[in-house]
């Protein structure tokens, strides 16, 4: 590439990052006018008047002396009363406890300004990335949590900057060469951001983790290493280095830790230790995926129209699909946003801004997931397009040649057969629509509108036809969806109810976005764990040698061979709270039912011991299709057991365990008798559960067109999930069989 080449692209790249940057601040700048007053918006701007005021007084030691919410480092609050320094003084903002409800007033214009600080943060952070990835700055440009809190008086703009510029001033040092000047500059910014992040907030640190184990991963030693601690010294130092100079960088911003930069720095830190325990905590009862949750929806505790656009669903299926890819190309984003998230898992407090710690390296996950969900409709496009130039070239060399009389020949053929075929493929054609395409097309229909138990009369007498089609046809307007409503005609609500559970719905204890999430993370977690055993099972049975190995088959497929819901009754027998065997055991009551946590390790414990057996049978048909001799030969190899069945055996079974994985995974994302049967809370309830519970009359909902909606987006999300198991399947099978 020559340097106007070069200078063509890098401006290229700066015009699609400003583009980004732009969207964001538009985006940014809209919520700082619409958003409300949130939680701890008082505390932070309180903490900016404090700064604000010493500024005036010409007095910086306020910052030596002060530090209000001294459990969080200061820089963000000093950015706030940098804000507030050209500002005509106002009454300071009263202290409040922090579990108090949000702020009913705040001063202005200073609650605005200091919202506007953040939201140029924030913006700059969307181009930031941009500058690497514009697809992925833009999904971080419209990511609806990143919007709200980054547009509020917030700790999370500040420090997710600096996060984000640490990683991608590694990312530069990579591209230059080792030991040059260049190199050394980059890696010494990466420590500089590295440092500021931490001190606007301690959690944003996950992204100089995630520096220093891509950092020791790219210079381990060779092997044998661990005999030489020299060897050891070598390569640990740089990067000890490297943090020191961090830590030196998050000491000089934090003035307040200087008097006393131990005795102030612990206690900062111990203090989220005992509210992480705390009562505050304990009682919203998330469990340890909330964050799954929350970035499964799009924010959901404000109206309608607060938020453009709400796609932070499709941004973590993006995300999803482009991790592998993300992974290869920038490992150390992989390795931030893994090491982010298991840290929201793990720590007991599941405060929504959280989030935002990986909201970055998830948007760069979504871009180069948005690039390969757009790459097959670019190859059907180009097939298309080469379809239709070799038709019009044979058109033109027929026309040169006279009418085609082989071409009709063929239409007039296969019209025939399309006549002698039609009586044997009527009848599946008019069941398929009878069973199928037609209950779905009405259900469809009735997701359009309100039908629910007291609009049940007028819905059946063609209520339902009659709002659908006329809002369809543009002829009866749409109305917002009321839950309280009791009318006793149905109305069309047109996209309202998808629109909502796509966004995410507030439910007054969690979003509706916690059904999805817990039912992808039970999908995963059950077919992970039934493949799991089922496989490892089977190839114990299929080594020579093992006695009764029938016997033992046969034993084992009886928990499959019971029907579904009679092993969920069995099961509720065996873990009833107050009653069960195990209560009776352990002699007293397990309220397994009331922690979301413990209730899914029961939950994964019966469908483990229900639906294993199926991969014990799928596994051992696959094995025998196995040659021996292949085995064999890894074994002359060299290879180990292990070594021989993730190399050899584990492909060669992919194909067939293929199917397995579509049928148990639509069969586990569907489950109901279990959870119906067993009654765990809320939030571990999976979609066809609650579509039930929704639209079960006896219990006094009756929402039948909620119900519909819940099942037409869990259709379109299924067929999706089919679509890219089948795609890897056939990937495996390629590998398989080359």
């Amino acid at each position: 590439m020559d340097r106007r080449e070069a200078l063509a692209r890098a401006a290229l790249v700066a015009a699609g990052a400003l583009t980004v940057g732009i969207l964001a601040l538009a985006l940014r700048l809209l919520a700082v006018n619409v958003l409300p007053i949130d939680y701890d918006e008082d505390d932070y701007l309180r903490a900016g008047q404090v700064y604000a005021a010493g500024f005036q007084g010409g007095d910086p030691g306020v910052l030596l002396r002060e530090s209000y919410r001294s459990e969080h480092p200061q820089l963000s609050t000093i950015v706030t009363g940098l804000a507030l320094w050209p500002l005509p003084p106002a009454a300071e903002v009263p202290d409040r406890p922090t579990t108090a409800p949000p702020a009913t007033d705040l001063p202005e214009p200073h609650l605005t300004v200091a919202r506007t600080v953040q939201a140029a943060f924030g913006a700059a952070t969307a181009l930031a990335l941009g500058l690497l990835s514009p697809v992925g700055g833009v999904w971080l440009a419209v990511h609806t949590w990143s919007i709200k809190y980054t547009s509020q008086v917030m700790l999370e703009s500040v420090p997710a900057l600096f996060a984000l510029l640490a990683v991608l001033a590694w990312v530069a040092a990579n591209r230059v060469p080792s030991g040059s000047r260049r190199r050394r500059a980059w890696i010494t910014a990466a420590a500089v951001a590295f440092g500021l992040a931490c001190a606007g907030k301690y959690l944003y640190g996950v992204a100089g983790l995630a520096i220093v184990a891509d950092w020791l991963w790219r210079t381990r030693p060779e092997p044998g290493w661990r005999r030489h601690p020299a060897a050891v010294a070598r390569w640990v130092a740089p990067v000890g280095g490297w943090a020191l100079l961090g830590a030196a960088v998050f000491l000089v911003a934090n003035p307040y830790l200087w008097p006393d930069p131990i005795g102030r720095l612990g206690a900062s830190l111990t203090y989220h230790g005992g509210y992480a325990t705390s009562e505050a905590v304990q009682e919203t009862g998330w469990p340890a995926w909330q964050p799954l949750v929350w970035l499964m929806g799009s924010v959901p505790f404000h109206d309608r129209g607060t938020f453009l656009v709400t796609l932070d669903l499709p941004i973590a299926i993006l995300a999803a699909v482009g991790f592998r890819t993300m992974w290869r190309r920038h490992r150390v984003f992989g390795l931030w946003l893994v090491i982010a998230f298991a840290f929201l898992v793990a720590w007991p407090t599941k405060w929504p801004q959280y989030v935002l710690v990986l909201s970055a390296p998830l948007s760069l996950s979504a871009g180069y997931g948005t690039w390969l969900a757009l790459a097959p409709v670019g190859r059907w496009l180009r097939g298309a397009a080469r379809r239709v130039r070799g038709r019009l070239e044979r058109a033109d060399r027929g026309a040169s040649r006279g009418p085609g009389r082989g071409h009709r020949r063929g239409i007039r053929g296969g019209l025939r057969d399309l006549r002698l075929a039609a009586p044997w493929l009527l009848p599946g054609v008019v069941g398929f629509a009878l069973l199928a395409l037609i209950p779905l097309a009405y259900e469809t229909l009735m997701s359009l509108t309100d039908l629910r138990l007291s609009s049940l009369r007028d819905g059946i007498n063609g209520g339902v036809m009659r709002e659908a089609v006329g809002g369809l046809s543009g002829q009866i307007p749409a109305v917002p969806f009321d839950l309280r409503s009791q009318a006793h005609e149905v109305s069309y609500v047109g996209d309202d109810l998808l629109t909502g559970f796509l966004g995410g719905l507030w439910l007054g204890s969690n979003s509706s976005a916690s059904f999805p999430a817990f039912s992808v993370l039970w999908m995963v977690l059950s077919v992970g764990l039934q493949a799991a055993l089922g496989i490892a099972v089977a190839v114990v049975l299929e080594r020579p040698g093992v006695r009764f190995a029938a016997a033992w088959r046969t034993l084992f497929i009886l928990p499959w061979a019971i029907p579904e819901v009679v092993g969920a009754v069995g099961w509720r027998n065996l873990v009833h709270p107050e009653q069960g065997l195990l209560a009776q055991l352990v002699g007293g009551s397990v309220p397994w039912n009331m922690h979301p946590d413990l209730a899914l390790l029961m939950l994964l414990v019966a469908s483990t011991w229900m639906g294993w057996p199926l991969w014990m049978l799928v596994a051992t048909a696959g094995l025998r299709t196995i040659p021996r001799a292949v085995s064999e030969a890894a074994e002359l190899d060299g290879a180990g057991r292990w070594r021989r069945f993730r190399d050899v055996t584990l492909p060669l079974l992919l194909p067939l365990l293929g199917a397995a994985f579509v049928v148990r995974g639509i069969a586990q994302f569907n489950q109901f008798y279990l959870f119906y049967v067993l009654g765990p809370p809320d939030t571990t309830t999976t979609l066809a559960t609650f579509s039930y519970y929704v639209f079960n009359s006896n219990s006094g909902a009756g929402l039948y067109a909620v119900s519909a909606a819940i099942n037409v987006l869990t259709l379109v999300g299924l067929a999706l999930v089919v679509v890219w198991f089948l795609r890897w399947r056939s990937r495996a099978e390629r590998v398989a069989f080359a």
